[in-house]
């Protein structure tokens, strides 16, 4: 109770994130690589209970926080379908079941984070500014969605703003709290173990304390302080990942490709402004920033900068720590030609915590009884938007998803939806007890059961919930399925349809997101003799 009582507002704000995150959690989407990654930590868990250590590296990344999540999830939902569901492993239900348990473990851990980054700001600046960066940070749209999936930028953007905000807590006011300390280096060695660019923070704690030492002219102390964080933050990472008890040459040898080659040699193909490009260039972080940024952040980020001499001494400190963080991170990121927009969470998330001040400030300000009312807009906002919160763009849906393409799938829903009714309409039959190849087979049968093809990283986000209603997805690139398909689906602003040479392909329709197409849809005819 004493604990309780201590920490009811810390234990308010994860419970309140909890429940955020839970609606349709589980049944939402499917991110790209999520495959990958349930792979990764289904041998993971296998390396740890097996004590074959050397199997719990399983990425250059290297995603350790996500598959000890997986691999627990994967260990509690086995429990909870041997006492309760009695469903085969190999079944549908199974697949949401697990996918369920795997990303609420996420939400768990990302809300106990975000709950102790509140109580460090209730320190710093009061209960009413840590409410405001709490619940601004947990609705900004786009840090909704990649916190609601099975991949790493949620947990790596969450475990380093904490890392940051308990640094400056324990560096700046109290460096002899070793139980700051502690809990520093905890959530460094978090954020290294979810993701390499976490390293970030090597350097950038560095230079913070080398301002430090320029101020105070204390050399000997701030490089003692400094390895004073760095010592325990590689203990936690040693004591973490079992893969450096027995291989640390090999770890480092991965780790170092994953930085100097996948990260920094290789590009990435997207659509930038409409056209394909390997490296859409240094301002693309920029425009990210706006077009993936809620209003309400982009308005308090510039109002907090024009405030700096109306705000006390120490907030305006706190601020300039948060620039230099997003501004040094914002370089790091540009220099590298393989870019995504879901790698500027970090930098997103630190800016919420320099926007609050200008809601905080004005809100004292203001008499009006009324005054709360603007923090009804995120509510509606993340209402609005559920499930597809990636589809999200400041400028809208319509000219975002041109500018900047949606790399994971957006309005899986709207497509289940709009199939099923076509699937009722064609009176199609079920298929839950056949394979997608005793399908294909047959004619007959193939022409009486619904199939849709999708590009290869569509596929991979959609099939589940294809088979939750009898139908098929298929991949439109392998020949054997795609001739049988019924169906095909493409993006609209990467429709290659026209290209296509195996067979007929007839225009039929469009699948919208709140009221904009996004997808076209085709139904296929086979070539004339």
């Amino acid at each position: 109770m004493k604990f309780i009582k201590r920490f009811k507002y810390e234990i308010l704000i994860f419970i309140l994130f909890i429940l955020s995150r839970y609606p349709d959690l589980g049944h939402d989407m499917f991110n790209t690589d999520v495959w990958k990654w349930k792979a990764r930590s289904y041998d993971f868990g296998t390396g740890i209970f097996t004590l074959q250590f050397d199997q719990t590296i399983q990425k250059y990344h290297p995603g350790v926080t996500l598959m000890w999540l997986g691999s627990l999830g994967v260990k509690i939902f086995n429990l909870y379908n041997d006492l309760v569901l009695h469903v085969s492993l190999n079944s549908i239900q199974a697949v949401f079941g697990l996918h369920t348990t795997q990303k609420f473990l996420v939400v768990l851990a990302i809300g106990g984070s975000l709950a102790s980054i509140f109580y460090v700001l209730d320190k710093l600046f009061g209960k009413k500014y840590a409410f405001i960066s709490i619940f601004l940070l947990s609705l900004e749209p786009f840090y909704i969605a990649l916190t609601r999936v099975f991949h790493l930028e949620g947990l790596q953007s969450t475990f380093m703003l904490a890392a940051i905000v308990w640094f400056y807590y324990w560096f700046e006011k109290g460096i002899k709290n070793y139980k700051r300390l502690f809990i520093v280096a905890l959530f460094s060695a978090l954020s290294f173990l979810t993701k390499t660019t976490a390293l970030y923070l090597i350097p950038f704690f560095g230079f913070w304390v080398l301002l430090d030492i320029l101020q105070n002219k204390k050399i000997k102390e701030g490089i003692f302080h400094y390895f004073q964080w760095l010592f325990p933050t590689l203990l936690f990472v040693f004591i973490l990942w079992p893969a450096l008890w027995v291989i640390p040459n090999e770890v480092f040898r991965i780790l170092y490709k994953g930085i100097a080659v996948v990260g920094v040699e290789t590009d990435h193909i997207q659509y930038f402004f409409g056209k394909l490009v390997e490296d859409p260039g240094w301002y693309f972080y920029l425009i990210v920033f706006l077009l993936r940024s809620s209003y309400l952040l982009i308005i308090g980020f510039a109002g907090s900068l024009f405030l700096t001499k109306k705000l006390k001494s120490e907030q305006v400190s706190f601020i300039k720590y948060n620039l230099v963080y997003i501004l040094f991170y914002i370089i790091m990121l540009s220099i590298p030609s393989k870019k995504l927009d879901r790698y500027i969470l970090p930098l997103l998330v630190s800016t919420v915590l320099i926007s609050s001040f200008f809601f905080t400030y004005y809100l004292e300000k203001i008499k009006s009884n009324f005054k709360y009312l603007i923090l009804l807009i995120p509510v509606i906002t993340a209402i609005y938007l559920h499930p597809n919160y990636l589809s999200y763009y400041s400028t809208g849906l319509k000219f975002g998803m041109y500018a900047i393409e949606p790399k994971w799938m957006i309005g899986q829903k709207e497509i289940v939806t709009y199939f099923k009714d076509l699937k009722q309409q064609n009176n199609y039959m079920d298929s839950y007890d056949m394979s997608f190849e005793e399908v294909s087979e047959n004619q007959t049968i193939s022409n009486n059961i619904m199939s849709v093809g999708f590009p290869e990283k569509y596929y991979t986000q959609i099939w589940p919930f294809f088979r939750e209603f009898g139908a098929w997805a298929s991949i439109e690139d392998l020949s054997p399925f795609a001739v049988v398909t019924n169906y095909f689906v493409y993006p609209v602003w990467d429709d290659d349809s026209a290209g296509e040479d195996r067979f007929i392909l007839k225009f039929i329709g469009t699948i919208k997101v709140r009221g904009v197409d996004v997808y076209n849809v085709y139904k296929r005819y086979p070539l004339p003799l």
